[in-house]
């Protein structure tokens, strides 16, 4: 957990979000407060409905609290400035510490807006986006500009502390000359709100692919949040396409939980052992022998005898006696217990399989199962409750 006090950034080069200092801003506040009421800034231009619809690029680098350098979808080099007409500073009191704000942390709140001024020009457009953004601790500064490559533009993230280990942050592109707001989807499409949750330190990075991937900190269970989304330029939208639940910090390689439980689901349907494609339902006690060898343990559970190979039981049609299976029985059951690594949720099982055809407590042997079938073969999920990470799958 981070401490809630006495953290102290240093201030970001303008390219990353460049911070403003103080300074007289009584003749500043005179002369922005009139936006809204449809007066011209010295500089700008009105718009017919009487409200500004440009700066000049010098006035609004003079009384914007950040701005940035974003790159749109054309490649398009543009500066964001993020400014307000309502603007008030405050200093964080002993009263007023919490984890958004540290004793003597300078706060700015206001109605804020943003402008764009394209590369070259000298006349800022002022955009029209809501950017649902009213407080800015400027002694942090967590807003940050999260590079492109070649399959995406430049995205930048407004962010606002929520708790010690979360921030809020809402995602914003520049596509033909304008500023976009981002919405957040599910995998299905959704809609998950215009923000999402991420640490307040080394949020986010760029994947390949027009993907991007957060970070966040569970307190309760004391692991990392690591969520995968795609953006979809044409539908300005973010898309959760997988995620992963880790112990360590570092940024995770590998597949996450949305191919792990495909290749899951892909083996049940093949009614395949995942860890030994060559084991299928209907193999005789003799071919399991064949491919694995001696089992590690044979016992007798509720519907059958089992074969134990680490971490994975086979189950067959018939009972163990004296140490041997029938003749002629066949495998029914494939069993794989996951590994303290594996840590994956229930909530995660159903975002990424659907909806399930069936769940039920388990009244044998406690805990519950989450059911899926496709034609002849069966997948299900054995947990302890809903707060708690499945512990193994089965094939039938």
């Amino acid at each position: 957990m981070r401490k809630e006090t006495g953290r102290r950034q240093p201030k970001r080069r303008a390219e990353d979000g460049f911070l403003r200092p103080g300074r007289f801003w009584a003749v500043f506040i005179s002369m922005v407060l009139l936006l809204s009421v449809g007066a011209i800034l010295p500089g700008g231009q009105a718009s017919a409905a009487g409200s500004v619809s440009s700066i000049e690029a010098a006035k609004l680098k003079s009384i914007s609290r950040l701005y940035f350098s974003l790159r749109d979808d054309k490649q398009q080099l543009y500066t964001l400035y993020i400014f307000a007409g309502d603007e008030q500073r405050r200093v964080t009191a002993e009263d007023e510490v919490w984890a958004g704000a540290s004793l003597g942390d300078v706060i700015y709140t206001g109605s804020y807006r943003a402008a764009l001024v394209k590369n070259g020009q000298k006349t800022g457009k002022v955009q029209a986006v809501n950017l649902n953004y009213r407080a800015l601790n400027a002694t942090r500064n967590d807003s940050f500009r999260l590079p492109g490559d070649r399959t995406r533009p430049d995205l930048l993230f407004l962010s606002e502390a929520e708790s010690s280990n979360v921030n809020s942050i809402a995602g914003f592109i520049v596509a033909g000359g304008v500023l976009h707001s981002l919405d957040f989807a599910s995998e299905n499409g959704t809609p998950l709100g215009k923000k999402t949750y991420a640490a307040p330190e080394s949020a986010m990075r760029g994947l390949s692919g027009g993907r991007i991937q957060t970070r966040v900190y569970d307190n309760a269970a004391a692991r990392y949040w690591f969520d995968t989304y795609k953006l979809n330029l044409q539908g300005l939208k973010l898309k959760h396409v997988d995620d992963a639940y880790r112990a360590a910090q570092t940024w995770p390689t590998g597949q996450g939980a949305h191919a792990f439980l495909d290749s899951v689901k892909s083996f049940a349907v093949k009614r395949t052992l995942p860890d030994q494609p060559k084991i299928r339902i209907g193999m005789t006690e003799r071919q399991v022998r064949a491919v694995l060898g001696s089992p590690k343990a044979i016992e007798n559970w509720e519907w059958g005898a089992y074969f134990g190979y680490d971490s994975f039981w086979i189950g067959f049609d018939a009972y163990e006696e004296n140490g041997r299976i029938p003749t002629g029985s066949k495998t029914a059951e494939l069993t794989t217990f996951l590994d303290a690594g594996t840590f994956l949720r229930l909530s995660q099982v159903r975002e990424w399989l659907g909806r399930p055809t069936d769940e039920y407590e388990n009244a044998d042997e406690g805990g519950y199962i989450l059911m899926y079938r496709s034609g002849s073969s069966m997948l299900t999920f054995s947990y302890e409750d809903e707060y708690s990470p499945i512990y193994s799958f089965s094939i039938y």
